[in-house]
């Protein structure tokens, strides 16, 4: 990958950096579904939740739009921009106080995924000082992840995933190996989930939203797969390329949801936008599965912060595959 130096001089359609908030410790955040599937959303309850993790989005949001513009670009004012947010946050410790209910744990390990995917792109121009202190943020994000993860109480479904999507992520931003090892064995884990028609039991039981969650369940584990080519490495073929069944039900479920409706019950919603930006990747793994991904395309650009911001370019310019 080209890194130009860093200079906040020059052309840039880059707008004046405004100042970063202050990292929040504590997140307020409750769930929003009412039946016992886990399928259907009750308005105020979403509402609520959508603005009480506000600040967590807009934040993530802002950060991944300005790693994005480096990597589309060359724009250094914007990667400056972006580590000067991220270093506000690490030096507040963002995310590291009251952190009680499942979804604000939820909310914190997205936000992990997201922000340390964006540091990938902009570790090569950070100061020795941001590096400190980015570097020693994310792995206690990372550590308490895998803490609330690890508790065989809980359910190991897509959310274990993105645990793994998150610590992965945070493995290869700050190169200690741990919290690789940490994401290969949520991995594998997902892997022995599938089942030999590509289903994921837990993602079954939503009802309507089967699919749905299909699909939420296998962006990460693509981006992990991606991430491990940074780590020279190649996911994809493990377990004899058992993602691919994953992969290939829901391709075929989004063509044609029969499958889903039948073993459910329930009509299902389709899965749409960014949360499919893993296609990409994908597609280029599995050449046969193009065919039925091309109207997919359609929708591109695939944009999701927490997979990674600008999913399409990345795949473009093959960022992955650097060294």
């Amino acid at each position: 990958m080209l890194i130009l130096p860093l200079c906040l001089c020059g052309s840039s359609a880059f707008a004046a950096c405004a100042d970063a908030p202050a990292g929040l410790r504590d997140i307020e955040a409750n769930g929003y579904y009412s039946d016992a599937h886990y399928s259907v959303v009750d308005p105020v309850l979403k509402a609520r939740n959508e603005a009480a993790v506000k600040p967590f989005s807009d934040y993530l949001a802002t950060v991944s739009a300005n790693a994005d513009r480096y990597i589309a670009s060359g724009d250094t004012a914007a990667a400056a921009c972006a580590l000067r947010w991220l270093d506000r946050w690490a030096v507040d410790g963002a995310m590291l106080g009251k952190v009680g209910s499942s979804q604000a744990q939820y909310e914190r390990k997205w936000t992990l995924a997201g922000v340390a995917l964006a540091y990938i792109k902009l570790r090569p121009l950070a100061e020795p000082a941001q590096r400190l202190h980015i570097e020693s943020w994310l792995p206690r994000l990372a550590d308490a992840a895998l803490a609330f993860a690890g508790d065989a109480k809980r359910p190991r479904n897509n959310h274990y995933y993105w645990v793994g999507l998150a610590v992965m992520a945070t493995g290869v931003a700050t190169g200690d190996a741990r919290y690789i090892d940490a994401a290969s064995k949520i991995y594998d884990s997902a892997l022995n989930d599938i089942g030999d028609d590509g289903s994921l039991p837990l993602e079954l039981n939503r009802a309507g939203r089967a699919l749905a969650y299909h699909n939420y369940a296998l962006a990460p584990l693509v981006m992990m797969a991606e991430l491990s080519r940074m780590n020279h490495d190649d996911w994809y073929q493990r377990r004899h390329s058992r993602l691919k069944k994953l992969a290939q039900l829901v391709l075929d479920g989004i063509a044609d949801p029969a499958w889903f409706v039948q073993k459910t019950g329930a009509a299902q919603e389709i899965p749409k936008g960014g949360i499919l930006g893993w296609i990409v990747f994908y597609r280029e793994t599995a050449p046969e599965l193009t065919a039925p991904s091309q109207a997919l395309m359609e929708q591109a650009p695939f944009r999701y912060a927490q997979l990674g911001g600008n999913l399409s370019a990345l795949a473009e310019k093959h960022f992955f595959e650097q060294p």
